[in-house]
């Protein structure tokens, strides 16, 4: 026997004990397609499979409803989806069975709600109640074709009655004197007087757009002159001047813009009614050469109204004239002269100023 005998022995007895019961592991084949095995790991001789326990037995839980097919991920709630079959109606009754302490003890839960929902219920009856109480039943609403009774025209009438009938006569308040009235008869009668000439002015002016030849009449013009120059009706009388014949509207209104020397809502609406585009051609030439004049602002247009104003112009026109005359007025000092182009022929300036002198405007005002 050779030397490697003993050596060869001790090395096949070292492998002997690695092996169980003197048989050899199983061999391990490293290619990709041998299936995963698990190791066998040797303790004292003896060698234990690290194998895996087989699964418990799944135990049915009675506080859960069984899972159903695409129920929810694992930890997500399932009660909104329980709550429409059968097993939500028995969940919603232990819901209202749970109980809650109280006072130290322990009660159902539907009979802490109990009071409450019979309450809100008692409030929803009073308020319907209420309601049904406080509705009226709508009328027949009447159509426009149907007759009306007469007995609701005569009742309509007696409420479109004004209310100031029920108060004393305006002619008892006029024959008293105003010492021996209270402050509430004094207004009640100012009142009154301005109700009677408003309604005096508007009277007149349908009668005048009815016929505007009437306004020829002397006591028809002083009548619209004397309603122009009070606030209270003197719109109403200058549209009855607008609406007269040529040339009497213009004429009428030309005398309301500048009869006087105060200005105001009513002179100004007068200005503007003369040259408007139904009025301004109504009137007379004498009257349009001072309309002229009093829109002209340069020399040229001055001078282009001087023929026309000393042959039609009148008084009306001569104040207009006569500031032409004066030779200062414009530039930086004011010793200019402003209307240099009708020093070219100074006697016209001169005679058309005499001869608007010489004729007199008319006149509307009844001596």
């Amino acid at each position: 026997m050779s030397e490697r005998e003993p050596s060869e022995r001790g090395e096949q007895q070292s492998q002997a004990d690695r092996t169980l019961l003197g048989v050899p592991a199983p061999r391990i084949d490293s290619t990709v397609e041998s299936p995963l095995r698990s190791p066998v790991f040797v303790r004292s001789g003896t060698s234990v499979a690290d194998v895996e326990p087989s699964p418990l037995p799944r135990m049915a839980l009675p506080s859960r409803p069984p899972a159903r097919f695409g129920s929810a991920a694992p930890g997500v709630s399932e009660a909104p989806s329980a709550l429409g079959d059968r097993g939500g109606k028995a969940w919603a009754v232990a819901m209202l069975n749970l109980p809650a302490r109280v006072g130290g003890s322990r009660i159902a839960l539907w009979k802490l709600l109990a009071p409450g929902l019979a309450a809100m219920l008692l409030v929803l009856v009073l308020v319907i109640k209420l309601i049904g109480s406080a509705v009226k039943p709508v009328p027949n609403i009447a159509r426009a074709s149907d007759p009306v009774p007469s007995s609701q025209i005569a009742g309509a009438a007696a409420l479109a009655t004004p209310a100031r009938e029920a108060k004393p006569a305006l002619a008892q308040l006029q024959g008293k004197a105003p010492e021996t009235l209270s402050s509430s008869e004094l207004l009640q009668l100012a009142e009154g007087r301005v109700e009677q000439e408003r309604a005096a002015a508007h009277a007149l002016r349908l009668k005048l757009e009815g016929a505007p030849a009437l306004g020829k009449d002397k006591a028809s013009q002083t009548e619209l002159m004397r309603l122009a120059a009070d606030p209270d009706t003197s719109r109403e009388a200058l549209a009855a001047m607008a609406a007269l014949e040529a040339p009497l509207a213009a004429d009428l209104l030309y005398e309301v813009w500048t009869g006087t020397a105060v200005r105001n809502d009513t002179t100004e609406l007068a200005r503007t009614l003369v040259y408007s585009t139904d009025v301004r051609p109504k009137a007379s030439p004498a009257l349009g050469v001072a309309l002229e004049l009093r829109l002209a602002e340069t020399c040229e247009q001055y001078r282009t109204a001087l023929p026309k104003a000393l042959k039609d112009g009148d008084r009306r026109s001569l104040h207009l004239l006569s500031k032409l005359v004066n030779k200062r007025g414009c530039g930086p000092k004011k010793t200019e002269d402003c209307f240099a182009c009708l020093r070219e022929q100074p006697d016209e300036l001169v005679a058309t100023i005499n001869a608007v002198k010489s004729r007199r405007p008319p006149s509307y005002v009844s001596q």
